[in-house]
């Protein structure tokens, strides 16, 4: 099977570390998978997969920032980068796989009606919630998606930032361009919540869960899980350690501050250098993150924003439980494992003192909880869902419905 994915990054955040790792998994199992990416950090080719000829970087300086500039006016691209090798690889492939399609790589109308005239099945793995909204992809507590947006505020300046709020406008032409795929499209989320979103708002399309999972790296890295007495300190994972909701400052200081108790840093952007926090910095090598998971205590998970961090997924499987602030993707996946979020920073404060991060999952030890985590989200379980959804996509109509 000829599988084309196109994503805004290769390797480098979560829908990064998705479409990379089912790449490499399509590949081990003998398809021939192609990954288009926009680019990387700098607006340059991503280090990691200069030497892998079926990932291409398809992003310039130019149309990168030709498309950042007309986005912060008006809220949408101008270009698509790429767009004749996008064209010629549609073309070879049986499947085109979308995953992230936002920040500035792509044009969203001329890409759907690319894949419209291609005939071609098209799965589109929906890591947030932009294909709802007229501008974010992460929704945080607003609900203006729900109806029409135009409720932005100052919000607009956050991410993806625009100085216009056109986003009734967009909203409703990225719908028509969605449903212009009609029955040759499949939406994949990775929580049964943001499914829930998406089947809401698009009825007439099929939607699906698959789960994410654990990339072949980081289960390669991960050892023998410590127990709880040779287990040290507390760990703050994100991708950049001042993004607004991803991590709770006054929590980090609070636990910083608090004798006997080590914090940990992990991610760019660190802002807390003032305080005895441990920083790790941005940790690239999946060995390396896995052994930092391995020894730690627990894992603050501040984010109310994301909808199925992997974060979340690596810290449990490495035995290390997991302090979530309420969210639906963290009920929804501390449960699976037989936990749940704590209330309040307080209630956190209080465990990390305490030493008592067990009693949010009933108890049960590290090593458990580890063997839960990877049964459920295994990198072998995903692989053989998204062959069942390709499976599914390259059926002829009529079989489909007949089935």
């Amino acid at each position: 099977m000829r599988i084309l994915a196109l994503n805004i990054r290769a390797t480098q955040g979560g829908a990064g570390r998705v479409a990379y790792d089912l790449h490499q998994r399509l590949r081990g199992a003998g398809h021939q998978p192609r990954l288009f990416y926009g680019y990387g950090s700098g607006i340059a080719p991503d280090p990691q997969v200069l030497a892998e000829p079926e990932i291409e970087m398809i992003g310039s300086r130019p149309v990168v920032l030709a498309n950042f500039a007309a986005h912060l006016l008006g809220g949408r691209e101008i270009a698509t980068a790429g767009a004749a090798a996008i064209r010629d690889a549609v073309a070879e492939a049986d499947v085109i796989h979308l995953h992230a399609v936002h920040h500035w790589y792509v044009r969203w109308a001329g890409l759907t009606r690319m894949l419209r005239d291609s005939g071609k099945p098209v799965v589109i793995t929906a890591h947030d919630w932009w294909l709802l909204t007229g501008r974010c992809g992460f929704v945080r507590d607003c609900s203006g998606w729900e109806r029409r947006c135009g409720e932005c505020g100052k919000r607009r300046f956050e991410d993806l930032p625009s100085f216009l709020d056109r986003s009734v406008a967009v909203r409703r032409a990225r719908h028509e361009a969605l449903r212009m795929l009609g029955d040759r499209l499949t939406i994949v989320c990775p929580s049964r919540h943001l499914a829930q979103d998406h089947a809401r708002i698009f009825p007439e399309l099929q939607v699906v869960c698959v789960p994410n999972a654990l990339d072949r790296d980081f289960e390669a890295g991960l050892g023998p899980v410590l127990p709880t007495t040779d287990r040290r300190g507390h760990l703050f994972c994100a991708s950049d350690l001042a993004a607004p909701g991803k991590i709770d400052p006054g929590l980090v200081r609070a636990l910083a501050a608090e004798p006997g108790v080590t914090i940990g840093l992990i991610g760019r952007g660190n802002p807390f250098r003032d305080t005895a926090a441990v920083e790790h910095g941005e940790v690239r090598s999946r060995a390396a993150l896995a052994t930092l998971y391995g020894g730690a205590c627990g894992l603050l998970f501040p984010s109310r924003m994301d909808n199925a961090p992997l974060t979340i997924i690596e810290a449990l499987s490495a035995g290390c439980y997991v302090l979530a602030y309420p969210s639906s993707a963290a009920r929804e996946m501390l449960a699976l494992v037989g936990g749940r979020c704590v209330q309040s920073a307080d209630e956190a404060l209080a465990l990390v003192r305490s030493g008592r991060q067990a009693a949010l999952y009933t108890g049960i030890s590290p090593a458990e909880l580890a063997r839960r985590a990877r049964q459920i989200w295994s990198g072998a379980a995903m692989l053989d869902a998204y062959l069942g959804v390709y499976a599914r996509a390259l059926r002829p109509a009529d079989t489909q419905a007949a089935a």
